[in-house]
């Protein structure tokens, strides 16, 4: 078993969750280092600086480095020389800047776009959390080596191409539990989930104006909002408890796994109406428990509905996703549609995840044996 330093400047989300499964999954003796989780572009800015400082104070030896993409690594590995000079680094991208969705009226900060790029580069492997992400990704690099101006070359472009793969994230599904037995059937009133943030990026007014609507018609369903509401929560979700009354059954982030399994697993339909997802882990947790989702037709949706179900379940806009939640409403699903999406979550189960890591990070050791 190696020895690794596991460094994440944003240990918070699911940055936090995925750090905490991979220490217990990823078959390694990892070591954790890292910074609150919170103001995000603070970490990005300073993170690395920090960080040197506090590893500095330590003696340990370690196999690899794993880093997230939150690290200014070419600024951490040389502010820490000669101290991790020929130990390898594997750098794992939850998300990017270059295509992260951005507020309205407001510009590309290429800075963060360039700290992802250059410990890219400085890497000596690159993991993606999806395929989706890695080639979202990589063109968005080639985009604008054909602006004028940028800050890259084609051969870096290459050298990160070259050396990227793909790592999905493991999912938490063991203490979701199973279906409560009290609960063989699901209400007769269908229960609309919304388990995301609530911030600008996630579109939560879309959702708001999908369920409107869809009450305005007289459809019979109640609606949770759960998800974490963000530093910038969206004042549209705040019209909720007035525009749809007692059908709002969940308004608020749920305390503890146990309450939150218990939601999911009495729940329909999840829908997602998101102006990006590089994964998609509140999807995954919601198929899990047989929720059938209601997501965009791009993005990483396609990789985790299964294919037989994406003409009920994607959309293209948003006349689409109300749509498809009026006929999810009308026309519950069957137990073989379940049985499908719970084995298509199951593939991102940390069970099933683990041991790709536990290949993935004894490679990136042997390259420190090596050298």
């Amino acid at each position: 078993m190696s020895r690794g330093l596991f460094i994440e400047p944003f240990f918070g989300g699911s940055h936090r969750t995925f750090a905490n499964g991979l220490l217990k999954h990823g078959g390694h003796d990892l070591e954790l280092l890292t910074l609150p989780g919170q103001q995000w572009r603070r970490r990005m800015r300073m993170g690395a600086q920090l960080l040197a400082r506090q590893v500095s104070q330590q003696e340990k030896r370690f196999d690899f480095l794993l880093v997230s993409d939150m690290l200014d690594l070419s600024t951490f590995l040389s502010l820490t020389r000669p101290q991790f000079e020929r130990t390898p680094v594997l750098l794992f991208m939850h998300e990017n800047q270059l295509t992260y969705p951005r507020l309205r009226g407001t510009k590309l900060n290429s800075w963060f776009g360039q700290i992802n790029y250059l410990s890219a580069l400085a890497a000596e492997q690159v993991a993606f959390n999806s395929e989706y992400h890695l080639n979202d990704f990589l063109q968005a690099l080639e985009h604008l080596e054909d602006q004028p101006n940028n800050w890259l070359t084609r051969e870096g472009i290459s050298a990160i191409r070259a050396k990227s793969t793909v790592l999905s994230v493991g999912v938490d599904l063991v203490s979701l539990g199973k279906r409560p037995a009290t609960q063989a059937t699901r209400s007769d009133s269908p229960l609309i989930l919304w388990n995301h943030r609530w911030e600008f990026d996630k579109s939560p007014e879309a959702f708001v104006r999908t369920v409107t609507t869809l009450a305005e018609e007289g459809l019979d369903f109640r609606v949770a909002v759960a998800g974490e509401k963000g530093d910038n929560p969206s004042p549209a979700m705040q019209e909720l408890p007035t525009t749809l009354g007692k059908r709002l059954v969940q308004f608020g982030p749920v305390e503890g796994r146990e309450n939150y399994a218990q939601l999911l697993w009495e729940s329909n339909i999840s829908i997602s109406s998101t102006r990006h997802e590089f994964f998609g882990i509140s999807t995954v947790e919601a198929m899990f428990c047989g929720c059938l989702p209601i997501a965009p037709h791009r993005y990483n949706y396609p990789a985790l509905v299964p294919e037989s179900l994406h003409k009920r379940c994607l959309y293209e806009k948003e006349a689409d996703l109300l749509d498809l939640t009026r006929r999810a409403i009308s026309s519950p699903q069957n137990n073989a549609s379940e049985t499908e999406l719970q084995a298509s979550a199951r593939r991102f189960s940390w069970e099933q995840i683990g041991p790709s890591w536990k290949i993935a990070l004894s490679a990136l050791s042997a390259l420190s044996a090596g050298t």
